[in-house]
């Protein structure tokens, strides 16, 4: 038989026959676990909402990047400061498609490597006395991968080039394992005097790795990822005019009664100097959805062309001058170009070289010299 009572905070309240409370403190505990159900839903519903905020990738008519990008994560880590990555890719914080082409091809990471160094290393040779030395920030934590400029095009065909020409090189070396030597044709105007032979580099397995590697694959109604897509392949293309025959001769006391010929990729310079020449001669786009009218834009992309000879961008640069402070200047002319507007200072530097060089007592072979000092201007921006 049940029997009332009163609780603590003056709530009628019922016992039951096992002794059980019944009434006011059960309608309070259910009163609790439904607003506990609510706050949990509520929650679920905000994780939802951020994760499609986070992985959406819608491209705006703004032309910036999309969240999630293997090519854009690909060359942001080449020109950003080495870190050993804990994955197979080891230089490279790599995707699960990127790990397991490292895992999978042996020698891959090492030629990663070397792409980094020869991406890196010419890309500031190029633009050593310009504004922008291939730094990837703009402006405070802002950098070139917020949005689609000149610079993010350049950046991007150089990256792939150089991947292409570091794995090429590489199985011609027998540094890889999944490639070898390029099996090239020979040439119809070879004369009888040559022998088609040697070690060719293999462009084509080169590009394979670096299309596959950058994940280039078309993306149908994402303007963004086609200009990067295409912008790194003008960086393939441009390796492959950088090819050029290679010759040995073989004979009697130096004779050049035969030769043997070969494909080879010229310096990675050459090819770096004709993506700056690029780089210089790009052509602003908008995105194809864009609504601006067709008197103000300046042309509108459309990824259907099949010949890489051309980089496109999407924004205007920024003037990159926040990161030109204590920059070397060439001469004051360029000073006052890179240094924008703040001057620049100029330090004089004393070097010791040789000089006055003569062979000893007037005869051969011996040379001896004199170190005369040289005194240099070098001007830095304020």
């Amino acid at each position: 038989m049940a029997r009332s009572e009163t609780d603590s905070v003056g709530g009628p309240v019922s016992l039951g026959s096992n002794g059980r409370l019944c009434g006011g403190n059960r309608a309070r505990s259910d009163g609790w676990s439904f607003q506990q159900r609510n706050v949990f839903a509520s929650l679920l519903i905000l994780c939802a909402v951020c994760c499609f905020i986070e992985c959406n990738d819608v491209i705006t008519s703004k032309g910036e990047l999309p969240a999630v990008s293997s090519v854009k994560n690909t060359v942001m880590a080449v020109f950003s400061p080495m870190v050993k990555a804990p994955g197979p890719c080891k230089f490279l914080a790599g995707t699960r498609k990127q790990n397991h082409q490292c895992r999978r091809d042996i020698g891959l990471p090492e030629a990663i490597k070397e792409a980094r160094r020869l991406a890196v290393t010419h890309c500031q040779e190029q633009f050593r006395y310009d504004r922008w030395n291939c730094s990837i920030e703009t402006r405070g934590k802002r950098n070139i991968f917020k949005k689609v400029y000149r610079e993010t095009a350049f950046v991007h065909a150089l990256t792939a080039a150089a991947i292409t020409h570091a794995v090429a090189r590489a199985c011609a070396e027998g540094k890889m394992t999944k490639c070898q030597c390029a099996s090239e044709r020979k040439p119809e105007a070879t004369s009888l005097a040559w022998r088609w032979g040697g070690c060719s580099d293999n462009l084509k397995h080169g590009k394979r790795v670096a299309r596959n590697f950058l994940e280039l694959q078309p993306k149908a109604g994402d303007p963004v990822a086609e200009m990067l897509r295409h912008d790194s392949e003008v960086g393939i293309s441009a390796i492959t005019s950088a090819m050029t025959d290679r010759c040995k001769c073989h004979g009697v006391s130096g004779s050049c009664s035969m030769k043997t010929c070969w494909r080879r990729l010229g310096d990675f310079n050459t090819t770096a100097a004709l993506l700056r020449t690029k780089y210089h001669l790009a052509i602003r786009k908008i995105p194809i959805n864009n609504k601006t009218t067709r008197r103000s834009a300046p042309g509108i992309f459309r990824p259907r062309e099949t010949v890489y000879d051309q980089l496109y961008y999407f924004e205007t640069s920024p003037t990159f001058c926040s990161v030109t402070r204590g920059r070397r200047c060439l001469h004051p002319d360029n000073c006052a170009t890179l240094c924008c507007g703040r001057g620049y200072t100029t330090k004089v530097i004393k070097t010791l070289e040789k000089c006055r060089c003569r062979f000893t007592n007037g005869r051969c072979c011996q040379v001896v010299c004199d170190y005369c000092e040289k005194y240099e201007d070098r001007y830095y921006c304020k």
